[in-house]
């Protein structure tokens, strides 16, 4: 006879089947929670959300965007140029679908940003369910290693900690200010050990596999805990949030995708993803800047980080002209002033070539020690929309954000950033219209020169 209130179920986690234990199947359940493993149970919650859609029309407020008035104002830097943009086949508001094919593409601009836009760290669910991620792990791998913990939190302070800056201060903080708020935080901790592991794959091209599987597992742990505190910044877990998110991005940038997840590899979806990441990480700081000021991690944020971090509108920064690049920005403009563009996609272009020419304006003064985030200015300071016309591939989003790799690729001397600004670049040349790949010539002779790594300013 059965036990009295005993129901069975086929319904229980992966982790119980496993250990051949009874499920509660809560979310996470029990045991899995008691033995700090992720439960498949929160997996199967957390579908990947929808890829972005075309919707309605929209606009921005035009108090936001930059107007269309100076249309007739633009220079072009050579006759080549004013060439080239006159033999691009303009678009009609009535085009058909047929037409668009082999014409400039018409986008239905959407009415509200997806929701994996909405919410900068959407995406990091969406990776963890793709990749399938319990189904790769070997139960020796999944099992808490308690000597191989040891080992990555050693390698962090010692090894990864020194990669991360120029700076002793940040380095310092890095080395003995993250594993402090790591002691009280399990998700952290798990993100300076997937660092770290991933640091291990990046170095030990023999062992690549084995520290990449422990690193993406950490990763998971680390993203779990993320998400049941993300909802609420407070006083008390913003150190953890800041320190928690900023980990996260080194993680995706220096993430090597498992060889049959395409779509993680495409290098433009993923400087995307990268960029959703970076703007989450403004996102905290905006609201928990005079916290994490007085906390354990406030050497992160010192101005010096960024170096001379000057508003956009100050008058210190140098004009484009001074700097050799104003020929080149003028052709940009003069693309996003394209005919064949709505005048919402317009806006939305003109304000993020505004927002790209002072953030190379503001890198071209930094010292040849200058910190990476700097990488920040120009991906927190674009419009959500921006980003849909590049994930739409649209082909003047996708000129600006080679022209924006040249910075990424400036930087690939740190390991974490490698070699993404020339990958996105070449993926850019081969995936944009032929008659807007002359617009690539810069970004393209640009990467193709080492000497450029690391090199004060970028031209």
């Amino acid at each position: 006879m059965p036990r009295l209130g005993h129901k069975k179920s086929r319904n229980g986690c992966v982790q119980c089947k496993r250990r051949r234990v009874k499920c509660d199947e809560q979310r996470p359940c029990n045991h899995c929670a008691r033995h700090g493993v992720e439960c498949s149970l929160t997996l199967q919650d957390a579908p990947p959300p929808p890829l972005p859609q075309a919707s309605s029309s929209t606009s921005h407020a035009s108090g936001d965007s930059p107007t269309t008035s100076g249309t007739q104002s633009i220079v072009f830097s050579n006759q080549s140029d004013r060439e080239r943009l006159k033999s691009i086949p303009s678009s009609s508001k009535s085009q058909s679908s047929e037409s668009s094919k082999n014409d400039t593409p018409v986008l239905n601009w959407p009415s509200q940003q997806p929701a994996s836009d909405q919410n900068p760290f959407n995406m990091l669910s969406r990776a963890i369910h793709e990749r399938d991620i319990m189904g790769r792990f070997t139960d020796s791998v999944a099992v808490m290693d308690w000597q191989r913990d040891l080992q990555l939190l050693h390698h962090f302070s010692t090894y990864t900690a020194l990669t991360m800056s120029e700076m002793d201060s940040i380095r310092r903080c890095y080395q003995v200010s993250y594993p402090r708020v790591g002691y009280a935080s399990k998700a952290v901790m798990h993100g300076i050990l997937g660092v770290a592991a991933l640091h291990l794959a990046h170095l030990y091209l023999d062992q690549r596999a084995k520290w990449l599987v422990i690193s993406t597992n950490h990763q998971n742990r680390a993203i779990s805990g993320f998400r049941l505190t993300l909802p609420t910044i407070t006083p008390e877990n913003c150190d953890e949030l800041y320190t928690l998110s900023s980990l996260t991005v080194m993680l995706r940038c220096a993430s090597l995708p498992f060889p049959s997840d395409p779509r993680l590899s495409d290098p433009i979806d993923d400087t995307c993803e990268v960029f959703m990441l970076m703007r989450g990480v403004n996102e905290i700081l905006k609201t928990s800047y005079v916290w994490v000021a007085q906390g354990p991690i406030s050497a992160m944020l010192v101005p010096e980080r960024l170096g001379p971090f000057i508003p956009f509108e100050s008058t210190d920064l140098l004009p484009l002209d001074d700097l050799g690049i104003q020929d080149r920005f003028d052709t940009l403009k003069a693309i996003a002033l394209h005919d064949s563009f709505d005048p919402a996609i317009r806006r939305t272009l003109l304000q993020s070539v505004a927002a790209l020419s002072n953030c190379f304006r503001q890198i071209m003064v930094q010292p040849p020690d200058r910190e990476p985030g700097l990488l920040l200015i120009w991906p927190i300071r674009i419009f959500p929309e921006f980003i849909f016309l590049i994930r739409q591939r649209h082909p003047a989003a996708l000129i600006f954000l080679a022209h924006w790799c040249i910075v990424f690729h400036n930087h690939s001397n740190f390991w974490w950033l490698g070699d993404r600004g020339q990958r996105c670049v070449q993926a850019i040349a081969e995936q944009i219209d032929p008659e807007w790949r002359d617009y690539l010539h810069w970004p393209l002779d640009y990467i193709a020169d080492e000497s450029n790594v690391g090199k004060p300013g970028v031209v």
